[in-house]
């Protein structure tokens, strides 16, 4: 097993011009995440008292609690609140933009017809040739196009939960539209913020893979990046005491596009994109219009 503290320690990368240092770490999914707060002891150590204002800023109010959190996170499962939200986005998304426009734009549709030895279609002339390829089957030219898109769950501390909800919705959203369009969809889920404390970083980035292109797509794992506590909770943990945050704990920012390289991210899901649900929607909306257009750091 990967010691705790090598997974933690940040890779520091810069700009072109050797400025905005940017302090980065890599999870490889959840449960790492996880273990790695348990054997490293970064438990938030203010997340107030069960029925308090701070409990209520850390949690919310549906899944409060660390054990609770947990419990949701490794399994992969919120609520029913999450479920409703995601179906309200979608539904608007479907209204808003016509989705059936843009269906198999990430799949090709291109066949050609090829002969071999077992298929589909007998061919009665090259039987009677002699010919040993006498089947004749369909094939599809090419596969799937994959997309990488990623969420940023760092929200200031003004949000609440129904801002965490509608953030984890869109991401939710906007995965199960480009798969059902024909993309193998990966999902990060993302923590980016200004950085505030003990190191000259300027920014720090810790992402958590929770979609692989080859994996189903699951509505409720991709939801749990709304769980207010997956940040409040377990991310300030991992700030506070792997990485030596200060007062604050980071500061709320638009992802660079240096982290977005770094990521490899197509697309990228924000707060300040989904303030309300129709913002929310119209920001979905136009996101698939440009699937096709290079993201800035590309070019």
């Amino acid at each position: 097993m990967v010691e705790y503290k090598n997974i933690v320690k940040p890779k520091i990368i810069t700009d072109e011009n050797d400025k905005n240092k940017h302090a980065v770490v890599h999870f490889s999914g959840m449960r790492e995440m996880l273990e790695c707060i348990e054997q490293g002891d970064y438990h938030f150590d203010n997340n107030g008292s069960p029925g308090s204002s701070r409990e209520k800023f850390t949690y919310g109010k549906t899944i409060v609690g660390r054990d609770n959190v947990n419990k949701h996170l490794r399994m992969g499962k919120t609520a029913d609140k999450f479920i409703k939200q995601y179906h309200k986005q979608r539904a608007m998304l479907e209204r808003k933009a016509g989705i059936k426009q843009f269906l198999g734009r990430g799949l090709s549709c291109k066949r050609r017809r090829v002969y071999c030895d077992n298929g589909d279609d007998l061919s009665m002339s090259r039987l009677m040739g002699g010919n040993d390829n006498y089947w004749s089957t369909t094939v599809r030219e090419s596969q799937r196009a994959n997309i990488r898109i990623g969420m940023n769950m760092a929200i200031s501390w003004e949000h609440n939960e129904n801002d965490f909800i509608r953030l984890g919705a869109s991401l939710a959203v906007i995965s199960d539209v480009l798969t059902k369009l024909g993309y193998a969809v990966e999902v990060i889920c993302y923590n980016f913020v200004k950085y505030n404390g003990r190191h000259k970083w300027d920014y720090f980035g810790m992402s958590i893979p929770i979609k692989m292109p080859n994996e189903p797509l699951d509505i409720h794992r991709l939801l749990t990046g709304g769980i207010q506590g997956l940040f409040r909770d377990k991310c300030f943990g991992l700030m506070r005491g792997a990485w030596k945050f200060a007062y604050g704990l980071g500061y709320q920012t638009r992802t660079t596009d240096l982290y977005k390289k770094e990521l490899q991210l197509i697309h990228v899901v924000e707060q300040d994109m989904c303030e309300t649900d129709e913002q929310a929607v119209d920001g979905l909306s136009d996101m698939m219009r440009k699937l096709s257009d290079k993201p800035v750091w590309m070019k």
